[in-house]
């Protein structure tokens, strides 16, 4: 991945208010039903790429089998990380943000994160002890991010994701969205979008959250309660834990997988029913 370009860093300013995607992802959510096939765009993927996105699915339990199950608990690390560098090399659409709309299209709005790790390095966990210990003196991943983006293979976390291009003016934003207790109930972690770093890649910083109660729980309009996370006292006692930049380095239809400054490795999947949404939506 190319070196950063040097831009003129912005200063720290609270996430805009806007409409959020959150809502959106939640409506989707509940939306989602039959096969996406009938109205996803035409595969960008080569018949060796789709063949190695099929068995990275399978490998964590997200295949075409696996319908909206629980993603596998286990497996097979040195496997994952081949099929992700393999498939990387295969990337159909390796520069999204300057890709026109066809890219954007493929990049933009609700994915579902299948497994996060760093190469190398053992799975980090805000609960466990190990893990702060490798954070604190050897300056380790935080577990802080661990539970805001998810910790090893899952299936409840979503992210939105908003158009990069024009930000921070534009107040776009990146949504991580844990779905948790009952139905409709959800911890939103937001991020301001700081700008386009290069034609894959996009500045980031955390910059607050809420629990989001909908349904019988959160009343006709639904609840909003703060979730108390002190980003800017994070920010201050270990610079650069609440930002950073998050690149694109395969995407197509169905798969997208990302990296972030710090090394780790996200792979998302479109949910179940996304393109059919979409093309409903028109």
């Amino acid at each position: 991945m190319s070196l950063p370009a040097v831009v003129p860093r912005p200063m720290a300013r609270p996430c805009a208010r806007r409409e959020q995607p959150a809502r959106r992802h939640r409506r989707a959510h509940r939306q989602r039903a039959g096969d996406d096939s009938v109205t996803a765009p035409p595969s960008v993927a080569s018949a060796e790429a789709a063949e190695l996105r099929e068995e990275l699915l399978a490998l964590l339990g997200g295949g075409d089998g696996g319908g909206e199950g629980r993603m596998a608990r286990t497996v097979d690390r040195s496997r994952l990380e081949r099929l992700v560098e393999q498939l990387e090399l295969l990337n159909p659409t390796p520069k999204p943000l300057a890709g026109g709309e066809d890219a954007m299209r493929l990049l933009l709005n609700e994915w579902q994160l299948v497994t996060t790790f760093k190469p190398g390095t053992a799975d980090v966990r805000f609960t466990d002890p190990e893990s702060w210990r490798r954070y604190i003196f050897e300056q380790g991943p935080s577990p802080v991010q661990s539970l805001v983006v998810g910790a090893g293979t899952v299936d409840n976390v979503f992210q939105v994701l908003a158009d990069p291009r024009g930000s921070p003016a534009n107040g776009s934003k990146w949504q991580n969205v844990v779905e948790f207790g009952p139905p409709g109930t959800s911890l939103v972690i937001e991020a301001a979008m700081e700008g386009v770093r290069d034609d894959d890649s996009f500045f980031y910083r955390f910059c607050g959250g809420y629990f989001d109660v909908q349904g019988t729980w959160g009343g006709p309009d639904g609840t909003r309660v703060p979730y108390p996370v002190p980003f800017d006292l994070l920010e201050k006692l270990r610079p650069g834990q609440t930002k950073g930049w998050f690149a694109t380095t395969y995407l197509d239809e169905r798969l997208r997988i990302s990296r972030g400054n710090k090394g780790s490795v996200f792979v998302l999947k479109r949910p179940a029913g996304y393109w059919e949404k979409e093309g409903a939506r028109g």
